[in-house]
């Protein structure tokens, strides 16, 4: 199923996407520059919109901590993106399957979880898009999988450890939707656990995993929340989906890219289509109907709720009104339809256990009954990945210039210099740091209003560096977290100005930054023979230092738990 979602985009391997790829691109070639060309830690993108933190914003550097990072590093931009889109298609199919092997045993059943979630109709939609925040749901049944086995009696280190980590996964992975939906699900479904068990330990099973998820994140998660904290992303959510669109979205074969088979509103199809087909939205209406069980109930209980969000702000005291205006983390979220991603997870493991069963309680007179079984889940399979190709097939279509003029010093300019041989909707930002060119009227980055680096045609443009009063500077060395500027003939206590947003995480060896009209800037205390000096300015994200360290804390304790686990197995 995979294949076939995928097969439009190996075709041809040079190509790139459209809509969002293309900023997406240039958030994983920073990764790739910083390392390789500059052989530094990529905290800072001096690319667009006048510089930003990097490392400090949601959707940037997610390759850094990533299985896919080799590919980046070894192969050409285009087929490692596409390795991206298909690995971590095929890790969450993986995670469905192992998800469900903790309600079944037997085979067709699992395979129909991965079938119904991991590269349905809204996966393909969104990859399509470029949202490739969307890509971070592959590690949601992960943490399901490793939260049930942590749930046993006597938990292995081994299961907490990797619970933690598919938790902290999704922060490196840029999960700013599947994050606080993976959270919130486990959430519901370990409150429901205690409540059937009328034991704490369903949610104190969640509370380790959930710390041991933060502490491993810490490197990642702290730049983030400082980030968050000087630009916080607050968006208005007044969107509704009407129960005729629900049936559409998820039966409607019309599902390309610009398709509109159900009225809709705001944006696209691509936001709202889901396409599991007839026969796989009956198997989970069946499920939440008739199949039984403890951890059934709690998971069908998280379906309906999850389910219940996705039909938005329908009312002004709607489920998902209200945990917009009262859950801080929700706030920076729209478009509740993505709710019903999640949704499908769990009703599909409700549908495996309930097949499952059956196929269990017959396998002794029927023993070929799982192999027909799966003949029918490929075959469902296959059916959903024709319909799931065909917005893929509409988004990787945007070739570049034959050439781009390289070795130019860096500089702002106002608009993107290069575009694509086909246009699209947002000016690229990919090309313009191929040209090594940063971008003022930039897509893609944080929306601060701090911007204090001027493109060179602009009027109030003064230079990449310059001194204030008399003196000048020029700039020795340069890369994108740190640059060597030469200073001559400057008086004591002017500022030495670098054309660059100004972020709490610069620092400068010549005494402290400050911010110059929202540009970065130091004052030269310290001057030599006629007012000279070389001033280095260097980008570290705040929060990264206590972030290792908590990490650190967390993998010592882990590998403690280790061998005092191995001890008692002695």
């Amino acid at each position: 199923m995979i294949a076939v979602v995928m097969w439009p985009w190996l075709k041809n391997v040079h190509t790139f996407g459209f809509h969002d790829w293309d900023v997406e691109t240039s958030h994983r070639y920073l990764s790739i520059l910083s390392l390789v060309r500059y052989h530094e830690f990529p905290g800072w993108n001096p690319y667009a919109c006048g510089g930003f933190p990097a490392w400090g914003f949601v959707e940037a550097d997610t390759i850094v901590v990533s299985p896919f990072l080799p590919a980046y590093l070894l192969l050409p931009m285009s087929i490692a993106l596409r390795i991206e889109v298909a690995g971590m298609a095929a890790l969450g199919a993986a995670g469905a399957w192992a998800a469900a092997s903790r309600f079944t045993r037997a085979q067709a059943p699992r395979a129909l979880v991965a079938v119904l979630w991991a590269v349905n109709g809204r996966w393909a939609l969104q990859t399509a898009a470029g949202h490739t925040w969307h890509l971070a749901y592959a590690w949601m049944p992960w943490c399901l999988y490793f939260y049930e086995r942590a749930r046993q009696s006597r938990p292995r280190t081994w299961d907490l450890a990797l619970g933690g980590l598919a938790i902290a996964m999704l922060v490196y992975s840029g999960a700013i939707y599947p994050l606080p939906h993976t959270v919130l699900l486990l959430g519901i479904y370990a409150l429901f656990l205690t409540v059937q068990e009328r034991s704490l330990r369903p949610l104190l099973t969640l509370g380790v995993l959930g710390a041991l998820g933060v502490a491993l994140a810490a490197p990642k998660l702290l730049p983030l929340l400082d980030g968050f904290g000087k630009v916080p992303r607050l968006i208005e959510s007044k969107e509704q989906l009407a129960p005729g669109a629900f049936l559409t979205l998820l039966t409607s074969r019309d599902q390309a890219f610009g398709a509109h088979p159900a009225a809709v509103s705001p944006y696209g199809w691509h936001e709202w289509g889901m396409y599991i087909s007839t026969a796989g939205a009956l198997l989970l209406v069946l499920a939440l109907v008739f199949v039984q069980g403890r951890r059934e109930a709690a998971l069908k209980g998280v379906g309906v709720i999850f389910i219940v969000l996705g039909f938005g702000a329908f009312h002004p005291d709607a489920p998902w009104t209200w945990l917009h205006e009262h859950a801080p983390v929700f706030r920076s979220q729209h478009v509740p339809s993505r709710f019903l991603y999640p949704a499908v997870l769990v009703l599909a493991l409700v549908a495996a256990a309930g097949t499952g069963r059956f196929l269990t309680r017959h396998a002794r007179r029927f023993p070929w009954l799982d192999a027909a079984a799966a003949v029918l889940v490929a075959a469902l399979g296959l059916y959903i990945g024709t319909v799931s190709q065909l917005p893929m097939a509409q988004a990787m279509w945007m070739v570049p210039p034959d050439s781009i003029p390289a070795g130019k010093p860096f500089h702002f300019e106002q608009q993107p210099p290069f575009q694509y041989k086909q246009r699209d909707w947002a000016g690229p930002m990919y090309l313009a740091m191929l040209g090594n060119t940063g971008v003022i009227n930039c897509y893609g980055a944080p929306p601060f209003d701090r911007i204090g680096a001027r493109a060179v045609n602009a009027a109030d443009y003064h230079g990449e560096v310059r001194v204030t009063g008399k003196g000048t500077a020029k700039i020795v060395t340069w890369s994108p977290n740190h640059v060597v500027v030469d200073v001559e003939g400057a008086d004591a206590g002017s500022l030495l100005v670098y054309n660059m947003n100004f972020d709490e995480g610069w620092r400068s060896d010549a005494g402290p930054v400050v911010s110059e009209q929202n540009a970065v800037a130091t004052r030269l205390v310290a001057l030599g023979a006629q007012g000279s000096a070389r001033v280095t300015l260097r980008y570290r994200p705040p929060g990264l230092g206590v972030g290792l360290l908590a990490a650190a804390l967390a993998v010592g304790a882990l590998a403690w738990l280790r061998r005092r686990e191995r001890s008692s197995e002695v």
